[in-house]
């Protein structure tokens, strides 16, 4: 009986991933796969250049110049994404950063004694 609801959850958790808007005909493998998207001019999905840049500010300067934290990820919430509005007419500035402890980042963030931050422009 495990086996069958096991199976029957199996096929409809893939019968659902394959209805997905996500899932497309990808020309490039010639069948069911996830395909790239297609960039479009206006909306929100708008396409914006991504550099992913090297930054030698750490967090703490970027956040004195005025930038402000929009999003924490990772198990620590050790991967930050920082915003600088700049004005109406021009993008923000993105910025992504993590928090790296101890020993390089081989020790928790709760339990080293010197949190360094590393920082990437996105754009």
């Amino acid at each position: 009986m495990t086996r069958l609801l096991f199976s029957f959850a199996l096929a409809a958790g893939l019968s659902a991933a394959a209805l997905s808007p996500a899932m497309a005909l990808d020309p490039a493998l010639g069948s069911l796969g996830f395909a790239p998207p297609t960039p479009t001019t206006k909306g929100h999905a708008a396409s914006v250049s991504t550099s992913f840049a090297a930054m030698p500010e750490s967090l703490q300067v970027l956040l004195d110049a005025g930038y402000s934290i929009r999003t924490s990820a990772g198990e620590e919430g050790n991967i930050l994404t920082l915003e600088k509005f700049v004005d109406r007419t021009s993008p923000s500035k993105w910025v992504r950063c993590e928090l790296l402890g101890d020993h390089n980042g081989n020790t928790r963030l709760t339990f080293s004694q010197h949190v360094n931050s590393i920082c990437w422009k996105l754009n």
